[in-house]
Order: structure tokens, then C-alpha cells, then sequence
């Protein structure tokens, strides 16, 4: 049983510019497609993988790269989520990560740590942590950035810092004094994504900060920065494989802590 301070709930989601870690309900995805690369490990049993034009996989922990559409199925109500940006990883890591879950050796070893972590995290403390702490405690390792041109870098940030902006590629492009077709261009050489893509990801993965809250879900999209909620319904849809009331009804008793309230003293783990 997972030790949290009391009154605490036994799902949460731990959220920062970089990382997410996620405990709890599965739901019954259809065909989803994430902008991170997702790690995903039943808490009891074994999940399974179906990647359109490869043979399924069932296995206790399984990785998918961004933007790939794929369906999970799991013997677990309830599962452990990791999901790194791709633009803060180099790639080289990236297929590392992907390696060692498809290694039946190594991916038995690292199923294995996400749920003694799970077991062992008391949350509590508010210094914050970084994605090299996050990366340390469930992965054991350093994860190298990816170097990015600064004029991208500049962008990234700015959707870091404000995932419901609507700011579009002329702008983008324009701030940092390119043509539209070249920041394109640049955009997609520096962090293997579309620009429009990436934009739709960082909108859908803000909506996860306020997954737990009651609210109008017409309302709450065009704060979220969508244009109507025909929009952000079909957008949750293509990310998640689940309907925003779906999505909702299920975090209900879900605790979302953010990246900064988060320390590795707070996590009660050692990494």
C-alpha cells in the first residue's frame, strides 16, 4: 500500500515541464496517440501493447515512443505511467529506454522498481525536484538533454511555460526572425515533431494539471485555450483514447501535485 501522508489518495499524478508519473485507473482507452514517450506498468499482471501493423505485446512494462498511436489493455485496474518529452531527451537515450523495456532481463528488473517506488513514496515537502532527480529515481540514470538550436529552444520554453497558448507558427517564426517554412522546417529537424503537433500535445497534457476538478467542460475548454468544445473533445480523444467526461469522472479522487511541490526528500524514495 502506498504510504502517503493521511488523507491523501493512493492515485496521483506528479507533474512537471518534463516528466509525468501517473498512479492510477487505466479506464478502456481506444487507439491513443501521446506526444511523450510512455512507459506503462500494470500494478499487478502483465499489460498489452497494439501498435497498427505490428504483432501485439504482452509483457509487465511496456514503452511506446510520441506520437505513435497505440492501444493498452491491462490485467491491473489500475496502473504505473511514465511519460518523458521527447524535446528535453536525446534520442539516443530515448531508444535506450525503449531498449531496456523490450529486454525481457532489464524490463523485469525496471517493472519491478516502478512499483517498489510506488510502494515506498510518502509525498510530501515543497522544494520541487528537477528531471535529472525524476530521471535518477525511476530509471537510475542521467538522461542527456536534447541540444537544441536556441530559436527552438526559445519556443519549447514558451510552451512550457504556457501549454494554452494559441500563439501560431508566424508568430513563433517571427519572434525568432526566420520565415515561416524555414522555423518549420527547423522545428522538425531539432525535435523530430510537427509544429502543430507539438502545439496540440502541450494543450492536451496541460488539461491533466486540472483533471481532478469538477467543472463545465464547455467552460473549462475555451479557458484551456480550444476553440469550442467540439475541438477539445475530439483533441482528448486522438491523445488519450478516452472522452474528456470519461477522463474527468475517472481522476475524481486523483491528487495532482505539481513538479515544483515535489522534492526527492518529499518522495520518500532514495534514488
Amino acid at each position: 500500500m502506498l504510504a502517503l501522508n493521511s488523507g491523501r489518495s493512493d492515485r496521483f499524478m506528479l507533474i512537471s515541464s518534463e516528466r509525468i508519473f501517473y498512479a492510477g485507473l487505466h479506464g478502456k482507452p481506444s487507439l491513443r496517440t501521446l506526444g511523450a514517450l510512455a512507459i506503462c506498468v500494470p500494478l499487478h499482471g502483465m499489460a498489452r501493447l497494439e501498435i497498427v501493423g505490428q504483432p501485439p505485446r504482452t509483457a509487465e512494462i511496456l514503452a511506446v515512443p510520441a506520437y505513435i498511436p497505440h492501444k493498452i489493455t491491462s490485467d491491473s485496474r489500475e496502473v504505473l505511467g511514465l511519460m518523458i518529452e521527447p524535446e528535453s531527451v536525446c534520442d539516443e537515450d530515448l531508444a535506450e529506454i525503449i531498449r531496456q523495456c523490450d529486454d525481457p532481463v532489464t524490463a523485469s528488473r525496471l517493472a519491478a522498481r516502478f512499483r517498489e517506488i510506488y510502494a515506498s513514496m510518502a509525498l510530501s515537502g515543497t522544494n520541487g525536484f528537477t528531471s535529472a532527480d525524476f530521471d535518477q529515481i525511476f530509471l537510475q540514470r542521467r538522461l542527456r538533454p536534447r541540444d537544441l538550436d536556441t530559436r527552438i529552444s526559445t519556443i519549447v520554453s514558451r510552451f512550457q511555460a504556457k501549454p494554452s497558448s494559441s500563439i501560431s507558427g508566424e508568430d513563433c517564426a517571427n519572434d525568432v526572425r526566420l520565415s515561416l517554412s524555414r522555423f518549420l522546417h527547423l522545428f522538425k529537424d531539432e525535435t523530430s515533431m510537427n509544429f502543430k503537433t507539438f502545439r496540440a500535445w502541450k494543450r492536451g497534457r496541460n488539461i491533466l494539471h486540472h483533471v481532478n476538478v469538477e467543472r463545465n467542460l464547455a467552460h473549462f475548454a475555451l479557458d484551456a485555450g480550444y476553440p469550442d468544445s467540439t475541438h477539445f473533445s475530439h483533441s482528448l480523444r486522438r491523445i488519450y483514447g478516452l472522452q474528456p467526461s470519461a477522463i474527468f469522472s475517472g481522476s475524481r479522487r486523483l491528487q495532482i501535485i505539481n513538479g515544483r511541490d515535489v522534492s526527492n526528500e518529499a518522495l520518500g524514495v532514495r534514488a
